[in-house]
Formats: C-alpha cells, sequence, structure tokens
C-alpha cells in the first residue's frame, strides 16, 4: 500500500465504545454559533450589538495606539501585560455576546460587562 491509496477499514474493524445517537431534543447551547435553522435576529438588534462593539473596539484601538507611545518611552514591565489582560478580556466578552445572539438578554449583559475593562484599561493607559 502507498501513501495515495486509501485505508479500507470496515466498520466493524472499529470498536463501538458508546453507540452515537444524537438527541435532538435537548436545548441548544447559549453560546454558539447560529445554524441553518435558527431565525435570524433583528436587524436592529444587530445593529446596536454592532455599534456598541465598535465603540469598545475602538476605544481597544486608542488603548493600543496609546500603549506602544509608553512602551517606547520606557513602561514598567506590567504595563503592557495589565493592558493586554484588561482588553482580551473585554473583547472575550464581545465575542461572547455575539456568539448568544439569540438569547434575549444575555448579549446586553456581557456588552455592558465588557466595558468595565475596557474602561479600566483606558485608565491605565491613559494615567501612566
Amino acid at each position: 500500500m502507498t501513501a495515495v491509496e486509501p485505508t479500507r477499514i470496515s466498520r466493524s474493524a472499529v470498536p463501538e465504545i458508546m453507540p452515537f445517537e444524537p438527541s435532538w431534543d435537548e436545548d441548544p447551547a447559549v453560546f454558539r454559533f447560529p445554524t441553518e435553522d435558527d431565525p435570524a435576529p433583528a436587524s436592529g438588534r444587530v445593529l446596536a450589538m454592532a455599534g456598541y462593539s465598535a465603540m469598545l473596539g475602538l476605544t481597544g484601538v486608542g488603548v493600543g495606539l496609546y500603549a506602544i507611545v509608553a512602551v517606547l518611552r520606557g513602561a514598567p514591565g506590567w504595563y503592557l501585560p495589565a493592558l493586554a489582560m484588561l482588553t482580551m478580556f473585554s473583547v472575550g466578552l464581545a465575542v461572547g455576546a455575539f456568539l448568544a445572539v439569540h438569547q434575549r438578554t444575555l448579549p446586553w449583559i456581557l456588552l455592558a460587562a465588557a466595558a468595565p475593562p475596557m474602561f479600566g484599561a483606558l485608565l491605565l493607559a491613559v494615567s501612566h
């Protein structure tokens, strides 16, 4: 057999530890990508979420540019990791909001929770 030829494995050759029977009765996961069967979220809802996230993102870009200048001027060693941690925590919450877009209030809670870490990063960047 060469590397190009496919291997022939019969179904009986692979032991089945647990039979796979998907249960479609369960509720879908909270954080997931939408499927084809999901109804489309309202345009206004997605536009508001995108606008709020854009505001957070532009704040993060400003913090990042300010951090570059601060690091070039000789910022302490803890400065950049602290900014990165706060910013990535905020980004993770915003991503979670978009993955939970089909929930009623969870995206708004996550987006509201994404603002304080970004505000903290902004304060840390400006105060140093």
